[in-house]
C-alpha cells in the first residue's frame, strides 16, 4: 500500500470529522489532514493542495458531496476517493461508484471495522463496508434473477480474483493464462456486466456471491 501523505476530510459534523481524523491517524499516520465542512470549502482546499486521499461525506450543507468525485478523480486519477456516509442504499452506492469513487464506507461501523475496511480499500480489496456488502448481497439473492450470470466460467474465475484485489497480471498468472488474454476477458466482463471500473466489478462479484463480503 502507498500510504497517503496529504488527506482531505469533507464532513460537516465536527465530532464525526474528529472521529475520521482519529481513524486516519491510527491506521495511516499521514503527514497532513485537512478538513472542510461543505462543498465550497472542499473545492477551495482541492484547488490549493494536491491531496492523495479524499474522505467524502454525501449530505453536506451546500449540496451533494458526490458532485466532487468526478472533479477530484479527473485532477488526481491515482488518488483514492472514499465515500464515508450513512446512506446504505444501492442508489447512492452505485451513483458514487459510477462517478469514480474508489470505496464506500458506512460511518455507523465500529472504529476497528471502519479502519480495517479503509486500509483494505487502499490495499486493493473490495471497496465496501462489510455491513453494506451483506445488505446488498441479501437484497440481490432475494431477486430471482440472481442466478442469471452472463459470464463464462473463465471470466467468472478472473472476476473473482480481481474482486479479491489481485492485479490483472497476477490474476493471469494464477489462472495460467497470458496477461493479454486476461485483459481481453476483463474487457468482456466489463461489457457484459455493464461496469466501468474495478470497484464496480468487485461489487458485482459480491452480488453474484463470488466473493465473501466479510
Amino acid at each position: 500500500m502507498n500510504r497517503p501523505h496529504h488527506v482531505l476530510i469533507v464532513e460537516d459534523l465536527p465530532d464525526v470529522a474528529q472521529w475520521l481524523r482519529a481513524c486516519l491517524q491510527g491506521a495511516l499516520a499521514p503527514r497532513r489532514i485537512d478538513h472542510a465542512a461543505d462543498l465550497a470549502g472542499a473545492r477551495r482546499c482541492l484547488a490549493e493542495t494536491g491531496y492523495d486521499l479524499l474522505l467524502l461525506d454525501l449530505g453536506l450543507p451546500d449540496g451533494n458531496g458526490a458532485d466532487l468525485i468526478r472533479d477530484f478523480k479527473s485532477a488526481r486519477p491515482q488518488a483514492p476517493c472514499i465515500v464515508t456516509t450513512i446512506f446504505d442504499d444501492a442508489e447512492h452506492l452505485f451513483g458514487c461508484l459510477r462517478a469514480g469513487a474508489d470505496g464506500y464506507l458506512l460511518k455507523d461501523d465500529t472504529e476497528a471495522e471502519f479502519t480495517r475496511q479503509l486500509t483494505g480499500i487502499l490495499d486493493g480489496r473490495p471497496p465496501l463496508s462489510s455491513s453494506i456488502a451483506r445488505r446488498l448481497l441479501h437484497q440481490f439473492r432475494s431477486d430471482p434473477r440472481a442466478d442469471e450470470t452472463p459470464l463464462t466460467p473463465r471470466e467468472t474465475d478472473l472476476l473473482t480474483l480481481i474482486a479479491k484485489g489481485l492485479s490483472v497480471k497476477h490474476a493471469a498468472r494464477q489462472l495460467n493464462i497470458s496477461h493479454h488474454t486476461a485483459a481481453g476477458y476483463l474487457k468482456d466482463i466489463y461489457q457484459k456486466l455493464q461496469v466501468n471500473s474495478r470497484a464496480e466489478a468487485a461489487l458485482k462479484a459480491v452480488n453474484l456471491g463470488l466473493v465473501n463480503p466479510s
